[in-house]
């Protein structure tokens, strides 16, 4: 396939431009759909102010040291293009390492327990302590407990915006944030400067899970959004680990799910996260055998 700069394709014909999207819907795991909208407004718009902008949010990203990288770029994040719907573009701070292809995500509702809060924490702390990268999508609670005691304890962490990485959400996790970029990483889909939304807050657990060996939900009451967390996990086969709840209590919900209903491993204790982290220390090793079909790409996290 013909690579086409980005100022290049304002100069595409309309048959070309037709051409380019039937073969990225074709050959890639894209759903790109309406196309024929999508050329109609290639041909209406004004093509020059709409890349204008584009490379305007661009020098903002170079400005702030913020890596943008697309599906088709060689070092994109192989893992962000299994999942679905597929991560077509992704703002990352800081830097993403080898190591961190051994993670676990921890999340949890927004108003933990004294339990959660000590579970969030200590289970963390444990997986660190095992030389693995701690996930969350930074939100409040049990999502920036995780992440703070991962980088007390002196380990990494990733965390998952569904704003844009200079718009942090929620804003009390700003000084986290900076905290971060010496021993972790922000990702995010939106541009930089971008709010929060609630589409944003739901699909940014497809990469909490995405990137993570397994899930381990602390606490969530029935509506909670950690439900999407689960949700997204069971598409993409990743394990679901429950923190065991000590009593009957709204955050006990989402836990009860799993090991109810998903018949989940259960953390209750300590010694449970070593057994988790044997199961997911299988995972990773398949993870990271040579992938034949990559051969410009190693590793999975190769930037």
């Amino acid at each position: 396939m013909q690579q086409y700069p980005i100022d290049d394709i304002l100069n595409l014909s309309l048959t070309k431009f037709r051409t380019l999207l039937t073969y990225m819907n074709q050959n890639y795991r894209l759903r790109l759909r309406k196309i024929d909208d999508k050329i109609q407004n290639f041909a209406r718009k004004n093509n020059k102010i709409t890349f204008s902008k584009i490379q305007n949010e661009l020098k903002i990203c170079e400005d702030n040291g913020i890596k943008c990288l697309s599906y088709f770029d060689n070092n994109f994040p192989y893992l962000l293009k299994q999942i679905k719907p597929p991560v077509k573009l992704v703002f990352i701070k800081g830097e993403l390492k080898a190591e961190d292809s051994k993670a676990v995500a921890i999340i949890g509702t927004r108003n933990p327990t004294t339990y959660g809060k000590k579970m969030a924490h200590d289970i963390a702390k444990r997986f660190v302590e095992l030389n693995f990268t701690i996930i969350s999508g930074f939100a409040r609670g049990v999502d920036t407990i995780a992440i703070e005691s991962a980088l007390d304890n002196g380990g990494r962490a990733i965390g998952v915006l569904p704003s844009g990485i200079l718009n942090i959400y929620p804003k009390e996790n700003v000084n986290l944030a900076e905290r971060m970029e010496k021993n972790g990483v922000l990702i995010s889909e939106k541009f930089p400067l971008k709010s929060v939304d609630r589409r944003a807050l739901q699909i940014r657990n497809r990469i909490t899970s995405g990137l993570a060996l397994g899930n381990i939900f602390v606490e969530g009451k029935r509506d909670s959004g950690t439900k999407w967390q689960l949700k997204y996990g069971k598409q993409q086969l990743k394990p679901s680990i429950a923190v065991k709840p000590v009593g009957d209590y709204e955050q006990a919900h989402v836990p009860n799910i799993i090991i109810n209903e998903e018949k989940g491993a259960i953390i209750s204790e300590m010694d449970d996260v070593d057994v988790v982290a044997e199961t997911l220390l299988e995972e990773y090793k398949k993870k990271n055998k040579p992938i034949k079909t990559q051969k410009t790409q190693t590793n999975i996290f190769n930037f």
